[in-house]
């Protein structure tokens, strides 16, 4: 096995030599370690910065150096482990679909929408997608030999099973809708705000960090404000006046809606003329020509933020005034009602079951592993 490494060696330093077309990065591409009669080089090393970089979208950067190295080495060592053993196992095939909906769930998992918004951020890190495809074609192929080696192994205890289930309905939460209604004040149509107000719109304006803090987001089509804490309600909207309103508040409108209005005297209008025909009114909404009516959400569309001031108001009553970066929103809570959150127990039971069975699996996977590793020699050349 030593001579076999010791010819490896050469022959790659000659080919390095010989080559015509060498650069002086190839020159420096030195052997580093050996695994059994496999080699890693420099070049492997750099290449799995990149990838590890690639997966934690940067955060691999961000470790020292020392740290950086050990993780690659190691990581390279295990595909290395792998490969050499799947070699000898002719039988384990991945087809194409599996791979590409492998890939799909990898991105997603990662942070990504859309295969084309990955491979922008590849060739911005300059790693190749065909780089990134062998990694999910080895993990997949591993897990389907350790599958077949110990799928007969694998014991689903069910009482267990039943217990978590148990537990789980036992510990359902109760979740809430609440019938809501929106005005939302653009900043330029906010003539005066108070103190409290002004100093968290100058920040919000100024701080970009700040601004994360208070924006909302709402959906494109009806303005349902859903989980997010890094959006914005987006451009401005075209205020619309519902025609079964009557004309007295037609009539004020043409006069007060280029007007620019305080947030106090917002409110007075609520108290006067109530929510549904102020939202007519002021509101950039596109939800105004419906007074602002958003419907019955479910609290888990709201973002935290939202979800903290509707907690503490009343049924009935209005929201406080909540900055946001594009303006001024303020919420009326109608009404409000406990839904029964039901779980699909068939589905449920499965997921667990799944769970069970893969950390079964994970475990045979790191035992045979280690096995593998304790009979291959791994030498570190010094650099």
């Amino acid at each position: 096995m030593r001579s076999k490494i010791k010819f490896i060696i050469a022959i790659f330093t000659l080919t390095i030599i010989l080559s015509p077309n060498i650069s002086k990065a190839d020159l420096n591409n030195k052997i580093i370690i050996s695994v059994g009669s496999e080699i890693i080089t420099n070049y492997d090393l750099s290449r799995e910065f990149k990838y590890l970089n690639v997966i934690t979208v940067g955060k691999f950067k961000s470790l020292n150096p020392q740290e950086n190295r050990k993780i690659a080495i190691d990581s390279l060592i295990k595909d290395k482990i792998k490969s050499n053993v799947l070699s000898t196992y002719k039988n384990v095939r991945i087809n194409d679909e599996m791979l590409a909906n492998q890939i799909v769930n990898t991105i997603r998992s990662i942070g990504f929408r859309s295969i084309e918004d990955f491979k922008k951020y590849l060739e911005y890190e300059g790693y190749k997608f065909e780089e990134f495809e062998k990694k999910v074609m080895l993990e997949m192929k591993w897990n389907q030999l350790i599958y077949q080696f110990y799928k007969n192994q694998i014991v689903v205890d069910k009482e267990k099973i039943d217990k978590k289930l148990k537990d789980i309905i036992s510990n359902q939460e109760t979740v809430n809708e609440y019938l809501v209604h929106e005005i939302f004040v653009e900043n330029s149509k906010i003539r005066k705000k108070d103190n409290k107000t002004e100093e968290i719109l100058t920040e919000i304006e100024k701080n970009e960090d700040t601004s994360a803090k208070y924006t909302v987001l709402v959906e494109e089509k009806d303005g349902i404000i859903i989980e997010a804490e890094s959006a914005t309600y987006g451009g401005k909207k075209t205020i619309k006046k519902s025609e079964e309103k009557n004309k007295k508040i037609e009539n004020a409108a043409k006069t007060e809606i280029n007007d620019q209005i305080s947030i106090k005297e917002i409110i007075k209008k609520i108290e006067k003329e109530g929510f549904e025909d102020t939202a007519i009114l002021y509101s950039s909404s596109p939800t105004a020509k419906l007074g602002g009516k958003l419907g019955w959400v479910n609290e888990k569309k709201f973002s935290k933020l939202l979800l903290e001031f509707i907690k503490k108001t009343k049924v009935g009553s209005i929201t406080e005034p909540i900055p946001i970066t594009e303006g001024m929103l303020i919420l009326k809570i109608a009404d409000k009602r406990a839904l029964e959150n039901k779980i699909d127990l068939e589905k449920k039971m499965n997921e667990l079951i799944e769970i069970e069975k893969n950390k079964q699996l994970d475990n045979f996977s790191t035992n045979y592993f280690n096995q593998v590793k304790n009979s291959i020699k791994i030498k570190y050349f010094d650099e």
